[in-house]
């Protein structure tokens, strides 16, 4: 009777640790989905925060706060077919042509969506509309789709690949 009693107490001990491992684990793989869903979110808000600044910065012709969301190495392909690479000649092409055709214009992103490839890149699709200007005459142009590519490092994310598509 005793055995039959031991091996009892030795299941039940068994169940009842198992329960509890699997209880924890339970409750630490939530408490790691709930942190990678803020982290996400944290995430999500600073890539929206420099979708922002870059619309900010071309509303006062400010290519140098333009040029602050960018990484060093970016490109920018812009609706009219233009590629620039690097600060320089990013700085020279929005230089021109927020001096020039787009003087006094608004640049208005709307973001569609933004996907996260890693941890560290994230795919920003969305809509841009430019008003003001002469630019805004160039219908095709001023309303256009774009594709930016942002990097982080540390807790800062930039633009490394900006894409605008005119919609002929």
């Amino acid at each position: 009777m005793k055995r039959v009693t031991l091996i009892s107490l030795i299941i039940t001990i068994s169940f009842l640790t198992g329960f509890a491992f699997k209880t924890i684990l339970t409750r630490q793989n939530n408490q790691t989905t709930e942190m990678k869903k803020a982290n996400k979110q944290r995430n999500e808000d600073l890539v929206l925060k420099v979708e922002a600044a870059y619309d900010q910065a071309w509303q006062v012709g400010d290519v140098e706060g333009i040029v602050a969301c960018l990484t060093k190495d970016a490109v920018l392909i812009s609706p009219r077919g233009e590629v620039a690479c690097g600060y320089q000649e990013i700085r020279n092409l929005l230089g021109e042509f927020l001096g020039g055709p787009a003087k006094g214009s608004t640049h208005t992103g709307r973001v569609i969506r933004v996907n996260f490839v890693t941890d560290d890149v994230a795919v920003v699709d969305g809509e841009a509309l430019i008003e003001g200007g002469e630019f805004a005459d160039l219908s095709p142009l001023a309303h256009h789709r774009f594709t930016d590519i942002l990097v982080r490092s540390g807790d800062v994310w930039l633009i490394a690949q900006i894409r605008a598509y005119a919609n002929y």
